[in-house]
């Protein structure tokens, strides 16, 4: 999930060199959360700034159901100062990823989390 057009676009055209996936995607928190609940989703990639609910809260929801509670949930935000690394990962997520972000890296963490 997120909510910036652009950033949208560059993940899907990031995510599109990887073979054999799906990806599905959302602007909103609320219909995101929905999405994700009703599918069934290998990894999850969330926004902590969405417009209606944030990517925390979505984590912790997510984390609440059985088929969800491994699956790799990374943080892609714009949240750099000091602490909210460790504030995002104690939330349940698997990674945590800065923007504006580094192509390679966020391919290779996303590749890293399907295999």
């Amino acid at each position: 999930m997120e909510d910036n057009e652009k950033n949208l676009e560059l993940f899907k055209a990031v995510l599109g060199t990887i073979s054999n996936i799906d990806i599905q995607t959302s602007i909103t928190g609320k219909t995101g959360l929905h999405l994700i609940k009703n599918g069934n989703i290998d990894v999850i990639i969330l926004d902590i700034q969405l417009p209606d609910m944030n990517g925390i809260d979505i984590c912790k929801e997510l984390r609440k159901l059985d088929k969800y509670k491994k699956t790799p949930i990374l943080a892609v935000t714009s949240f750099a100062m000091k602490g909210d690394k460790e504030r995002i990962l104690d939330a349940g997520f698997n990674d945590y990823i800065a923007k504006p972000i580094l192509i390679k890296d966020f391919r290779d963490s996303v590749v890293k989390f399907l295999e």
